[in-house]
């Protein structure tokens, strides 16, 4: 039989290639993989919700300042503030000398992910949390939650999205919605070493907490927090990865991000 001499170039450097991979893999190198995909970014648009804070806040607007029509080329002004849409927040949003969104470390916005499920509890308590209780749970049935990971809260909240109970505002201005409780952020900083935490609603604080606690106790650590994450119920509890496209914007306290999920 003839020996194919590309034939034998290709079987080659596919030895080389899966030798290679057993290696990284057996020296304790990370493998990205690409099998699935998930946007988990909402798409940003003037009928988004936002955390109304009198005289500063303020819905998202597009505005063209050149067209293909009168010149040639089309382009648009974005009004925007930094807390809009599915974004991130830095540690600087709330503590004095902390990092800025530019500065966060890039090995920390390509991290594990794990999504804890609250949205039975949430529907039937709109002010629910994420507890000590609820992690207790996740990891009694997926496992311990991994270090320099981001743990998301999944509350089912995006499918009010479209209706004025996903801020929740009610006679008195004060906000509904879940998020995590003081105890659960603590204790992933402690005891898990977390690299920061996400959820499906307007704030990672819940509503009713006017005070942003949980912000101030995650961000005192240097950890990174995103929000309005969407599609959370579409990738597994465990065993992906998520990749926070933060905005490079210098001394910024946040940024709409594109956030992807892949395993």
């Amino acid at each position: 039989m003839k020996e194919n001499p590309a034939m034998i170039v290709v079987m080659t450097l596919m030895f080389f290639s899966c030798h290679q991979q057993h290696n990284a893999a057996g020296a304790g190198e990370k493998v990205l993989h690409l099998n699935n995909i998930v946007d988990l970014t909402h798409t940003l648009t003037d009928k988004f919700p936002f955390i109304p804070v009198k005289e500063l806040t303020y819905p998202f607007e597009l505005i063209p300042m050149a067209t293909l029509e009168e010149n040639g080329v089309a382009a648009n002004s974005w009004k925007i503030h930094e807390h809009l849409g599915t974004h991130i927040d830095a540690p600087n949003h709330f503590i004095s000398g902390q990092l800025s969104v530019d500065e966060i470390d890039l090995r920390d916005l390509i991290v594990p992910v794990v999504v804890i499920d609250i949205e039975h509890k949430a529907s039937i308590n709109k002010d629910a949390s994420v507890t000590l209780e609820d992690i207790g749970i996740f990891e009694n049935r997926y496992g311990k939650i991994p270090a320099h990971s981001c743990v998301m809260m999944y509350s089912g909240w995006e499918k009010r999205l479209s209706d004025s109970t996903f801020v929740g505002l009610d006679k008195n201005r004060v906000k509904h919605y879940p998020g995590f409780s003081n105890e659960a952020i603590n204790f992933l900083l402690k005891e898990r070493d977390i690299a920061g935490i996400g959820v499906d609603v307007l704030s990672f604080d819940p509503g009713i907490d006017e005070t942003y606690s949980g912000h101030k106790i995650l961000f005192a650590a240097g950890k990174w927090g995103v929000e309005c994450v969407a599609n959370l119920d579409k990738i597994p509890k465990t065993g992906a990865t998520i990749i926070v496209g933060a905005p490079k914007v210098g001394g910024a306290t946040g940024g709409f991000s594109r956030i992807i999920a892949v395993w």
